[in-house]
């Protein structure tokens, strides 16, 4: 990060170089020094600048210049800079390993974030400001499109359950960003923030190898919960959402919202039609597999607990420890001193 004073405005503004594995990008890049532009160049250099909007363009064009870079924006907000973009970002695009999250309602209609799934952080540009030290803060009202389609928006940033958040205006926010969007949008006084109705959510492809594919929508960080998840998967004729798998501290709950999925479990298989509920108990009689092996499309809504847990895969023998996110086989089973000396 190299940053600006702003006496006007009592803040920082931020940039961000990213080194990726492959590629590494800046974001909304303020002037270099010859300090800056030495460290960056020692880590590679750059092959992208990003715009996160129209209005933080800064020295992009300098700077892509210096690095050889190419530079990147969102469709609404190119036409209106003074630079040229060569590649137009859209919502869930990929540059250099950053997830592009569109926003709407903000100051200018191409406003977009980055998340950064390895570090779990979100850059942000104008979308909020980290104001005062500790603190997120959305713009003025009078410097919103639309305040209320903004403050909806921003529930987005929830989604991935962010822990840093790199703000270009203002301090960011280190382990504790969801929590501080949380806080900002309560701020607001609106109930909106935790509504939202199944037709106003977003499926993003969840992909695994034959047959496991779904669209996977995450209600629950949308929301703002914490203690309960709640998500929904789309399965189209002929996918599966996930392996034969129980859990033991997670008890789930699903509702068939539409279509006919087949159920599978260790005691039998069952076609579920819209309206049913099913509970899942944490113990291996909870052990179940979703599957449409209908020709029309299936809904389900799931809800369970939010706990650290070990979960068991009884068709490939394998469990998984959520507390190390480690996954190894349940059998044979060791002896406690297995190893040892």
């Amino acid at each position: 990060m190299w940053s600006r004073w702003q006496p006007d405005r009592n803040l920082y503004f931020n940039s961000y170089f990213v080194r990726g594995e492959i590629e590494n990008l800046l974001v909304d890049p303020l002037p270099l020094t010859d300090a800056d532009a030495g460290q960056i160049g020692a880590s590679g250099g750059a092959a992208w600048v990003v715009i996160t909007n129209r209005d933080h363009e800064r020295a992009a064009q300098e700077v892509a210049a210096r690095f050889g870079a190419s530079i990147a924006a969102s469709e609404p907000d190119a036409g209106e800079m003074s630079v040229r973009a060569d590649r137009i970002l859209h919502d869930d695009d990929v540059i250099a390993g950053a997830r592009v999250i569109s926003l709407d309602g903000l100051k200018t209609a191409g406003e977009f974030a980055l998340w950064l799934r390895d570090s779990r952080s979100l850059i942000v540009g104008d979308a909020l400001w980290g104001d005062p030290a500790g603190r997120v803060r959305m713009m003025p009202d009078d410097k919103l499109a639309d305040p209320l389609r903004a403050a909806r928006s921003l529930r987005r940033l929830r989604v991935v359950y962010p822990s840093h958040l790199l703000l270009g205006d203002g301090t960011p926010i280190f382990d504790r960003a969801y929590d501080a969007i949380t806080s900002c949008l309560e701020a607001t006084g609106e109930a909106h923030v935790n509504v939202v109705n199944l037709d106003q959510l977003t499926y993003w492809p969840r992909v695994g190898p034959g047959v496991y594919r779904a669209g996977d929508a995450e209600i629950g960080f949308l929301l703002g919960a914490k203690k309960l998840g709640y998500r929904a998967a789309r399965l189209e004729p002929g996918n599966a959402f996930c392996p034969m798998h129980w859990h033991t501290e997670e008890e789930e709950l699903f509702i068939v919202w539409e279509g006919r999925p087949t159920l599978e479990t260790l005691h039998g298989s069952t076609v579920l039609r819209p309206g049913d509920l099913v509970a899942f108990p944490t113990r291996e009689f909870g052990a179940h597999k979703l599957v449409n092996r209908s020709d029309a499309p299936a809904t389900v809504i799931m809800i369970s607990n939010t706990r650290s847990e070990v979960c068991f895969y009884p068709d490939s023998k394998k469990l998984l420890v959520d507390a190390t996110d480690t996954i190894v086989r349940s059998e044979p089973t060791l002896d406690y001193y297995d190893g040892e000396s």
